[in-house]
Order: C-alpha cells, then sequence, then structure tokens
C-alpha cells in the first residue's frame, strides 16, 4: 500500500475543478481522479447513443464505456448519459442563480449567502458573460447582445404569463468582446473543464489520477478506494478525506454502493422537449454553437416550465440529420435558412421527473416509469410558440422532437441536504453517517425550476474547498 493520501476527488468535471480551485488557493496540493480510456472497456447498450446532444458528437464511445465500467443496465427508452473521460458531460451554455434556488433547498440562510457570494467571486475572478441582478440590484454586469426581435421580449415589457431573462453563459469573455457574441472563441473561451484547468493549474498544485473507481470501501478511519487503471489492474488508494463530484448518476452508485442501500432511488431532472422555430428576420451568428441566449420562464407555481432560444447553426442541423436521416437530401436548403432558425429546448418542473435507480443482484438498473412526458411538453410548447408568434418574432409554424425521458443531462436531487433519508449531506455536504466523505456535485441539490444549475454547484464546490482547507488531516 502506497502513502496515505490526505485528501482526494472523484471526478474532474467543473464541480471537482472549481473545489480543487479554491483548495489549493493557498498552496495545498490535490489528487483528482479522472479516468480517461476511450477503448479499454467492451460496452453494450449502443441503441441508447442515438440522442447524444450535439456537443459530444464523436464520442459515443465514451458513453458506452460509462455504462460498461458502473454496471448500469439501462432501460429500453431511458436516454440517462455519462461520460468516461476528462471533464465528463461539463459542457454546459449557462448558468443561473435566481429566487427559485432558495426554497428549494434545505439548507440555512448562511449557507445560501455563503454560496451566493462564491458565485459572484466565480463570475468576477474568470469574467465570465452575463449579468446577476437580485431584487434590481445588479451584482456583477458583464452584459451580452442579444438579436433585435428578442429584445423586443426583454426590454420595458410586462406580460402576466412569462418573464424573459438572459442567462450567464459558460464563456470566458476577452478583450475585444464588447458585448458581441460573434468576437468569442469558442475553443479557447468555453467554460469547460480542459480550459478551466488550464487557467486554474499553472502552479501544478493540481494532480490528475487516471483511475476508475470501482468501490468505496470503509478502511477503520480511513476510506480505500478500490480502482483500475488504464491496464485494467487494480489499484487500492488509501484517502484521509474523500470528496465525490462525479456526476449525480456515477456518484449515487458509489454512495448506494458504499452504503449498501438496496431501495429505489429516484434521480431528478428537467423533462425536454427539442422545438424548431423560423423567425421572421434573419439572426446572424459566427458561433459554431451559439448558446442559450435568452430564457422564458413561466410565472406560476402550478404550471411551471421554461424555454430557452438559440439561434440555428450547422452542428444543430446536423444533429437533425442523425435523428432522422430522410432529412439529407434537403441539408443545404436546411443549412441555407440556418440563419432564419430559432432553436429552443422546452424544460419541466423537476417534479415531472421519470427517471429511478435500484440496486438489483449487484448491478444498478436505470429506469423510467411513467412515459407521458411527451404529450405534457407539447402542450407547454405550444404556449411559447403563441407567445414568440403574438410578438411576431416567428411564422406560423414549427417542429418538435421529443428524445425520450432522461434525454436532458441534467440529473440531480439523490442526495439532498439536511433529510431523514440515509442517502442525505448536512450544510457542509459531508454524507450522513460519514466523518470524512463529501459530495460537491448537484446530487445534492434540489434545483425544481432552476435549467441552468451549473453556476449554484460550481459556486457550492467552491465554498466546500475553502472550507474543507482550513480543516488540518
Amino acid at each position: 500500500m502506497k502513502k496515505i493520501l490526505d485528501i482526494a476527488v472523484i471526478g474532474s468535471g467543473l464541480a471537482a475543478l472549481n473545489f480543487a480551485d479554491t483548495y489549493t488557493n493557498k498552496g495545498k496540493k490535490i489528487n483528482l481522479i479522472s479516468f480517461e480510456n476511450k477503448d479499454l472497456i467492451n460496452s453494450k447498450n449502443k441503441n441508447e447513443l442515438k440522442f447524444l446532444p450535439s456537443q459530444m458528437k464523436g464520442k459515443s464511445i465514451n458513453v458506452k464505456n460509462f455504462f460498461s465500467a458502473n454496471s448500469f443496465e439501462l432501460q429500453k427508452g431511458c436516454k440517462v448519459l455519462g461520460s468516461l473521460e476528462f471533464g465528463g458531460l461539463s459542457n454546459y451554455w449557462g448558468l443561473q442563480m435566481d429566487n427559485y434556488f432558495n426554497k428549494s433547498q434545505k439548507i440555512s440562510s448562511k449557507t445560501l449567502k455563503a454560496i451566493e457570494n462564491h458565485l459572484i467571486k466565480l463570475l468576477n475572478k474568470f469574467q465570465l458573460i452575463g449579468s446577476y441582478v437580485k431584487k434590481n440590484k445588479i451584482l456583477y454586469k458583464n452584459d451580452f447582445h442579444i438579436p433585435d426581435q428578442l429584445n423586443s421580449l426583454t426590454l420595458g415589457k410586462k406580460n402576466n404569463y412569462f418573464n424573459c431573462e438572459k442567462p450567464i453563459l459558460g464563456f470566458f469573455s476577452q478583450k475585444n468582446f464588447k458585448g458581441n457574441l460573434n468576437h468569442i472563441n469558442e475553443e479557447k473561451n468555453k467554460l469547460n473543464s480542459l480550459n478551466f484547468l488550464k487557467k486554474i493549474n499553472k502552479n501544478k498544485r493540481i494532480n490528475i489520477l487516471n483511475l476508475y473507481v470501482k468501490k468505496i470501501l470503509k478502511n477503520k478511519k480511513k476510506i480505500e478506494l478500490v480502482c483500475v487503471d488504464r491496464n485494467n489492474n487494480e489499484k487500492r488508494l488509501k484517502v484521509k478525506k474523500l470528496v465525490l463530484a462525479a456526476g449525480t448518476i456515477s456518484t449515487t452508485k458509489l454512495i448506494a454502493d458504499y452504503l449498501n442501500f438496496q431501495s429505489e432511488i429516484k434521480v431528478k431532472h428537467h423533462p425536454r422537449l427539442f422545438s424548431i422555430f423560423f423567425s421572421k428576420k434573419a439572426i446572424k451568428s459566427k458561433m459554431k454553437f451559439t448558446p442559450s441566449i435568452l430564457q422564458i420562464i413561466r410565472k406560476s407555481n402550478q404550471d411551471y416550465f421554461s424555454a430557452d432560444l438559440r439561434p440555428g447553426n450547422k452542428m444543430i442541423t446536423n444533429s437533425i440529420e442523425e435523428f432522422y436521416p430522410f432529412i439529407k437530401p434537403f441539408k443545404p436548403i436546411i443549412n441555407y435558412l440556418n440563419h432564419r432558425i430559432i432553436f429552443s429546448n422546452i424544460l419541466l418542473d423537476s417534479k415531472d421527473s421519470d427517471i429511478y435507480m435500484k440496486k438489483i443482484n449487484n448491478k444498478f438498473r436505470i429506469y423510467s416509469k411513467k412515459f407521458i412526458m411527451k404529450k405534457i411538453l407539447k402542450k407547454k410548447n405550444k404556449k411559447i410558440y403563441k407567445f414568440l408568434l403574438s410578438k411576431k418574432i416567428v411564422y406560423p409554424f414549427y417542429y418538435t422532437h421529443f428524445p425520450g425521458p432522461g434525454a436532458d443531462y441534467h440529473y440531480f436531487g439523490t442526495i439532498p441536504f439536511n433529510t431523514e433519508k440515509r442517502l442525505s449531506v448536512d450544510d457542509n455536504c459531508k454524507l450522513k453517517g460519514s466523518s470524512n466523505i463529501y459530495v460537491v456535485d448537484s446530487s445534492i441539490f434540489e434545483f425544481k425550476k432552476n435549467k441552468y444549475p451549473l453556476g449554484i454547484v460550481m459556486a457550492n464546490a467552491r465554498r466546500m474547498g475553502s472550507i474543507l482547507s482550513k480543516i488540518k488531516t
């Protein structure tokens, strides 16, 4: 057995890296465990890969490996995703912290304030694009322009049914930005794990271990990790403190296995529908894949849903061709009309979640029960369409596609704050019944309405990195 590590983080996504950034702020070092081998593990579930998000093109082998390595059995029709590579699925486009968040969590006002403070520090440190306004007070501003016809939805327009807001975008700004998204260098400035690591690891205090964690074991007062390396050789690590930031699906599986938890676990998510509207005016965008630049939010607790809007582009039309190969002959026309396309996701409240996980015969099965989301989503989409039509933004026709339950890629809420259940953490993200296991990814949050949760997850991970850096190991 090699030396005992003071601390290890399972995961290399933006939660893990934000934790590492604040933990190493005063010279401490940290180990991140992130498995990266694209062809080591034989895989199943090949038929479930049709609905990968556009930005994951060419990475289907990682998703296959994810299911095989984790011994997940995926029910046909359920589209849950994960990725065994550095950063995993940390490839998001928007961040948001709004007044819906604090009504959903069982945490103290002190903890909530600390998360908000770390969000503002995060925005300032990395100069992310967008603004954070609370009760008409601007807490952060690095605004961006949206097309004129979409401005008509936000500038001084009162509506009793919808709010229209600009999210904070997942991009670092640059000197010549000046609010124009077409000036952004997408590959260099995108808020993904690799770009983030380059910014925070200049002092080489973050050590990446290319291992896959199969199991967590208790070893006296310490934690033992059973891992495999890229050659499929078993490696065992002992750690004094363990932080899980592997994403909800993987984190939940590891903890449920550690606790020998046999009950059904509900995985929260926001069921979604893809929509294409046709703009009356061209939207000129030079970006390869423009992020969601406007969010339309229903003003109701009883009938809550939201939609985001983004300009069409070739990456989206290529994805449509993957879904429906018969459109290939019409692709030149579709690409020609790209600047007239408004692409959207209609997203429901997490109360409509329909993904479950359960350990059966030493394997974790992931499944759905209801399969009724499509009808609900299409009704909500009609409301968005009529709203855009009433503002004379779109032509009177649209197209929708339902990718299936779970194809929304944001999973959360399996190990929430301060509940009576065994799967729970306290305000400082410590696993119930444990003295040295912490969870800092989206597993611990209940994002009932917030559809851009990454900023909150990152901010909380930074809070926890700062807290744990002050505790002697």
